[in-house]
């Protein structure tokens, strides 16, 4: 086959379900309530378009249709539950469009408790952080283990056709240059290891920030510090704080920009500005399409459910490899007599007593399903 089939036209997707998109800001700062307003203007007949993945308790003020509080929960019933729920519903009958995630950085906490937990059942551990890992199992590295069990888990989501807003903490941080001159800068929260998961597969992200402007007493701006008789500075009475969305990094916000080439530094935070915003970067990269905004939504929507569904049922199709780690960790935990008991059910099933020479997926789940009724 040539590769010149294999080439193909590119055309920008415009509709919101087709991207990622993060939202970090610190406390307080109307990262909910932008995600809410979004969502509610976005999709005006969809309750559930929006489903909010809660990993913390930041949305009891809202009224939100459509939340889970995973914080209620562990990385275990998300992965087992949410995630397996939501790819079947990708493919047959799709109830969300858009997942909120609330927060990226509780949901590497949560991630980061199961790796521990995981690991420390297998190897009889107690070890509290990923830095232990390292220092206790030799050859193993416990943060490339946690981004791969969380990018696992957000590109199945991704490919399923769900689009993801993810929001997040930052901070104020300082940073020293190779000349020594040190700077202050807003950056995301969250480890190393959660920033390049959701800051590398964000196709944009704006930053929430409050500006102040310091004025004199009449109301008028100023641009140096007020003096006292003695010629003394001293510090203005009166300001006035605006909230604005950085959709490009500036001199002190560093956190900001995406995939497009049409994106204003700031804007004033409100829904109906951050909408505009993405609009037009929509728009921008429409140099040669010809067809309307609506044309290409409702084509970019079949072709994004057909690949949903062709994606669902290939992961869904059962995997040797996945069934004979289950029955691994089903095993490892039974005593050496169990064990021989057990070896001798599967030379009646299979003629064979270990059960990792079998090789097909029927002989495999066979042994499962002889290993759970064993140990019930």
């Amino acid at each position: 086959m040539s590769f010149r089939k294999k080439v193909k036209n590119i055309v920008p997707k415009v509709d919101l379900q087709s991207y990622m998109i993060g939202i970090a800001g610190g406390y307080k700062s109307g990262k909910t309530r932008l995600w809410k307003e979004l969502i509610e203007t976005f999709y005006p007949e969809q309750k559930e378009a929006g489903l909010l993945l809660a990993f913390e308790p930041g949305y009891n003020t809202w009224e939100l249709d459509s939340v889970i509080p995973m914080h209620d929960y562990d990385w275990r019933f998300f992965k087992g539950e949410v995630v397996k729920g939501l790819l079947e519903e990708a493919k047959n009958g799709r109830v969300t469009n858009v997942l909120g995630i609330d927060t990226a950085d509780r949901l590497m906490d949560m991630a980061t408790e199961y790796i521990l937990d995981e690991l420390n059942k297998k190897y009889g551990k107690k070890m509290k952080t990923l830095q232990e890992v390292a220092e206790t199992i030799k050859g193993t590295n416990g943060y490339m283990l946690l981004k791969q069990e969380v990018w696992k888990q957000i590109d199945l989501l991704k490919n399923a056709g769900y689009g993801i807003i993810w929001l997040a903490w930052t901070k104020e941080k300082e940073t020293t240059t190779r000349d020594d001159l040190k700077y202050n800068s807003i950056e995301l929260k969250m480890s190393k290891t959660g920033a390049d998961i959701f800051e590398s597969q964000a196709d944009l992200i704006v930053t929430l920030h409050n500006e102040v402007t310091v004025m004199d007493k009449n109301g008028n701006e100023i641009e140096e510090n007020l003096k006292n008789k003695g010629g003394k500075e001293q510090a203005a009475k009166h300001h006035s704080t605006e909230a604005y969305m950085y959709f490009l990094p500036s001199s002190y916000i560093g956190i900001g920009g995406g995939r497009f080439t049409d994106l204003p530094e700031k804007v004033p935070y409100g829904v109906e500005n951050f909408l505009e915003v993405f609009e037009n970067a929509v728009k921008g990269q429409l140099k040669k399409n010809t067809k309307s905004i609506t044309e290409l939504k409702s084509e970019e929507d079949q072709v994004r459910e057909e690949k949903a569904k062709e994606f669902v049922d290939k992961v869904n199709e059962p995997n040797p490899n996945e069934i004979l780690e289950e029955i691994n960790s089903l095993v490892s935990d039974i005593e050496r007599d169990k064990k021989l008991e057990l070896s001798e059910k599967f030379k009646e099933a299979f003629g064979e007593g270990n059960y990792k020479q079998l090789k097909t997926v029927e002989e495999l789940t066979k042994a499962l399903e002889i290993v759970k009724s064993f140990l019930n």
